[in-house]
């Protein structure tokens, strides 16, 4: 560390930055929209002030603080009764230069800014979490203030009156104290960055203050600034353990969309997509470049490239009719279906494979689990976690019946409903179902149905032969 780094002013080298007319404008209107916080771009702090943006990742607590009260200084200069009403400025930061993988999280990342990327497959209701705990004394009803940071609530340890300085029992005052939203969520490292044979990583991640709360849902992909804290398990009668668990206090959350209406495209892009669509050929285009290594089942690739699209929904007064396809594919073993399945969960906007000879139907709706408070939270599942995108269901006939009704619900309306542990909610899940399965004893009967649970005496009359192959009206 050089000494021109030891004597730099923080605070004022924030408030210098912080009176560029981009972000006086965003300072200007908290007021407006009665915020307690603005975004920072991290890459024009790091290109005006390096020295300072590297500070800021080194030691995130005291540099956060400078910039709050830099916020805060310039805010009174822009809007000073608005700044007379709030006690503190919350800075938020997004856009670091690189992203941590969550597997490569460790120790000395511990009291580091960081960014993280992952999928939200867990998140706890939202709930008030005291900051600065007011204690009154039961002897001479003297009020003592406690600021509060571990998990447990702590009284103070003797009383803060002169005349009185008795060690006892306090009674915690609600009214007087500061509360503030909390939320726990758990992400998840996503599919497409999870090394072969490995299983995937997650992180609890706690977020603060209301504009945090709720703004990531199961099945969001996201991409998470702040500071990484050990915590340690705490054993009544032993003491705390000496393995640590890390977690991430949250100072920005950016959900990041991968829906066609959400996905800027390029004017080259703009104007390839305009040509082709003034090609008579479009469709046989389309249809040759989805997985062009698998040769032949033009027909099955041309269900697929229709799911892929999808329909377009009809929304009435009363009902909603789905827009989207469920393909389900039949055919005999070593046919390519798996690498079909593979190759369309790869390239859809949000898409998850799974294989139904591990999955269950927990595994595949939504999960009701005991969080470490003695409530209960939901766990999305796979075909939640594929909200607006395709779940890739492989080796469906492997599955048990009861596991596979489980996803009629989402086929027809969409939606996973769960009424169990005391949680009685519906979950999202605007998803398109392909599935794979093999036919009954391994090969085609021409004689007998292809679907998967139906009685040996099919209905002749409700069949339908196509080559071969029985289809149920």
């Amino acid at each position: 560390m050089t000494e021109e780094t030891v004597t730099l002013d923080p605070e004022a080298l924030f408030l210098d930055f912080f009176k560029m007319d981009k972000y006086r404008e965003r300072i200007s209107s908290m007021a407006v929209s009665g915020n307690k916080s603005f975004v920072v771009d991290f890459d024009e702090l790091l290109a005006s002030e390096p020295k300072l943006a590297q500070l800021l990742m080194d030691k995130p607590d005291e540099y956060l603080e400078y910039a709050n009260r830099a916020a805060k200084a310039q805010l009174q200069i822009e809007e000073l009764e608005y700044a007379e009403e709030l006690k503190t400025i919350t800075v938020r930061f997004r856009g670091l230069p690189e992203a941590t993988a969550l597997r490569v999280l460790g120790s000395k990342h511990i009291g580091k800014f960081v960014m993280l990327e992952g999928i939200v497959v867990r998140a706890s209701p939202a709930r008030p979490m005291v900051m600065e705990a007011a204690f009154k004394c039961k002897w001479c009803g003297a009020l003592a203030f406690v600021t509060q940071s571990g998990p447990f609530l702590t009284a103070p340890n003797a009383c803060s009156a002169p005349e009185c300085r008795r060690k006892s029992a306090f009674d915690f005052v609600q009214e007087e104290s500061t509360f503030i939203d909390s939320q726990d969520v758990r992400i998840q490292e996503r599919p497409e960055d999870l090394p072969p044979g490995q299983l995937p990583r997650w992180l609890d991640i706690k977020l603060l203050e209301r504009d945090l709360v709720d703004a990531a849902r199961p099945g969001d992909h996201i991409s998470v600034v702040g500071i990484t804290r050990a915590h340690a398990t705490r054993l009544p009668k032993v003491g705390q353990l000496r393995s640590f668990t890390l977690q991430l206090d949250t100072n920005y959350i950016d959900v990041e969309s991968k829906e066609p209406e959400k996905i800027l495209i390029t004017p080259e892009e703009e104007e390839k997509i305009l040509e082709l669509s003034k090609d008579p050929e479009v469709h046989n285009k389309i249809l040759h470049s989805l997985a062009p290594s698998i040769y032949g089942n033009e027909h099955l690739k041309e269900a697929v490239m229709y799911l892929l699209f999808g329909g377009t929904a009809k929304h009435f007064p009363d009902i909603t009719i789905r827009g989207d396809m469920n393909v389900l594919i039949v055919g005999d073993p070593g046919t390519a279906k798996s690498q079909l399945l593979q190759y369309t969960s790869k390239i859809a906007p949000r898409g998850l494979y799974t294989s139904g000879r591990g999955t269950t139907a927990a595994g595949l709706t939504a999960a009701v689990l005991r969080d470490k408070t003695g409530g209960m939270t939901l766990e999305a599942g796979a075909l939640v976690l594929a909200d607006k995108g395709v779940a890739a269901i492989d080796e469906m006939d492997k599955m048990r019946t009861e596991d596979r009704v489980a996803i009629h619900e989402v086929m027809e309306q969409h939606t996973v409903s769960v009424a169990k542990g005391g949680i009685v909610a519906t979950l999202n899940a605007r998803t398109s179902v392909l599935a794979a399965a093999n036919p009954t004893l391994g090969r085609y009967d021409p004689y007998r149905t292809c679907l998967l649970y139906t009685s040996d005496a099919a209905d002749e009359e409700d069949s339908v032969d196509l080559g071969g192959r029985r289809i149920i009206k």
